[in-house]
């Protein structure tokens, strides 16, 4: 029994694929994870969310609120104009801009709520909360630092109140600056606490929150996610697979029989591609149809641009497929490799973590990833409703033409150097 296990466990780690799978993977995950979650590191670096801020008041009360915002740790503030920005949040390139509308500094000054209005994706909706958390304590006592404390916080009370007779406010404000003092002097008679402002238990005002961009069906935009993040992800997968029958024609005999015949060379591997492309394509296109048909992802309304991200993104992912066995010397070191690169890839990509979860710098490392590409074509699709012939929706197309023909291309390379000479 004990030599049995021996002998297992010996198989086991002269096993480099079972050595990869058992530890790599999992600590290159762990990795990943970690610093994607702001688990990395034992520094006390706040990962900051970009909020985009629009002053249409240019006031110097506004331009000191948004001095204010920028002095939050957890914010990189980005001052835009208004158009700029609502284009930029419908391209997907950012969640949501605060707007600080003309009136701000008179509702500051006369007590009145203060027209400020947070306009985001609703796909973005879980960092756009995040926003709003960061937002509203210091939105709460913006009316009371950035004037005179006693005569706004008269000025709120009036309008808590509702009173319209001249006197009655008046009553009011004067028992207001009477409160006022008598919370300043008890405050500087107790230097131990740490309320420097009188007016610190008074709410300045709420955002208005509106959805720049929003579904007409309530379940697509988590379905969409699914399907899409998904599909590349699993596609991914698939094409490794297509890709090692290079491998196993190879080590059957099957390629060297195929190279004896009056064939080029190149077209085996042409003739890979061109099978990769198609399977994936259907792949795809089974994926969106079974979503569409069970759980009613509205397809019938973007066949033109689905059509064409489903093309793009398959000649990406086959590419992938096909380089990784151009390269590769056996069955078992392209089943680990791939294994590594696609979950890696997925989870930096946005199939497994929502992107903004993850720091600046593994937010632009998302870039790299064929799966970052897809499933933005598809949201320019499905939920942005951009037309085929929007600059946003092309540029991504475009890249996933790019990574599709350098990869071919490395694998053509790869497969003369590697394939033909090992045959």
């Amino acid at each position: 029994m004990i030599r049995i296990a021996i002998k297992d466990l010996r198989l086991f780690f002269k096993d480099k694929r079972s050595m990869l799978l058992a530890f790599a993977i999992p600590i290159a995950l762990i990795t990943l994870f970690s610093f994607a979650y702001g688990g990395a590191g034992k520094g006390n670096t706040e990962t900051k969310i970009s909020l985009l801020i629009s002053d249409l008041d240019s006031t110097p009360a506004s331009r000191e609120a948004v001095k204010q915002f920028d002095s939050l740790k957890s914010l990189e503030i980005i001052p835009m104009a208004l158009e700029d920005a609502e284009k930029s949040i419908k391209k997907g390139d950012e969640s949501c801009v605060l707007v600080i509308h003309k009136g701000f500094s008179d509702s500051l000054l006369t007590g009145g709520e203060l027209p400020l209005e947070l306009k985001y994706d609703e796909a973005k909706g879980i960092e756009t909360g995040l926003l709003q958390q960061s937002l509203i304590p210091t939105i709460a006592m913006m009316p009371f630092n950035l004037g005179d404390k006693k005569e706004i916080l008269g000025n709120r009370m009036v309008k808590m109140a509702g009173v319209t007779n001249p006197q009655a406010q008046h009553a009011i404000r004067s028992q207001s600056d009477s409160l006022f003092n008598a919370i300043s002097e008890g405050v500087a008679a107790n230097p131990s606490n740490k309320k420097s402002n009188p007016a610190s238990g008074f709410m300045g005002g709420d955002i208005k929150m509106t959805k720049l961009i929003k579904s007409t069906n309530d379940h697509q935009l988590g379905l969409l996610q699914a399907v899409a993040g998904t599909a590349v992800m699993m596609l991914l997968f698939s094409v490794v697979g297509i890709g090692m029958g290079l491998l196993e024609e190879k080590q059957e005999g099957t390629l060297k029989r195929l190279l004896y015949s009056p064939v080029n060379a190149l077209h085996i591997l042409f003739g890979k591609m061109i099978s990769a492309n198609v399977i994936s394509i259907l792949q795809l296109l089974v994926m969106f149809v079974f979503a569409g048909l069970v759980f009613g992802l509205d397809i019938t309304s973007h066949i033109p641009g689905l059509l064409i991200t489903i093309a793009a993104t398959a000649f990406a992912c086959s590419a992938f497929g096909v380089l990784l066995a151009s390269f590769a010397k056996n069955r078992q070191q392209v089943q680990g490799l791939s294994t590594l690169i696609i979950l890696v890839m997925s989870a930096v990509g946005g199939s497994m973590i929502p992107l903004f979860f993850m720091p600046a710098i593994m937010q632009k490392l998302a870039v790299i990833s064929v799966n970052y590409w897809s499933i933005q074509g598809f949201y320019d699709i499905f939920w942005r409703n951009l037309s085929i012939t929007s600059p946003a929706f092309l540029s991504r197309i475009l890249v996933l033409v790019l990574i599709g023909g350098i990869l071919n291309l490395m694998a053509v390379w790869m497969f003369k150097k590697n394939i033909l000479k090992l045959t």
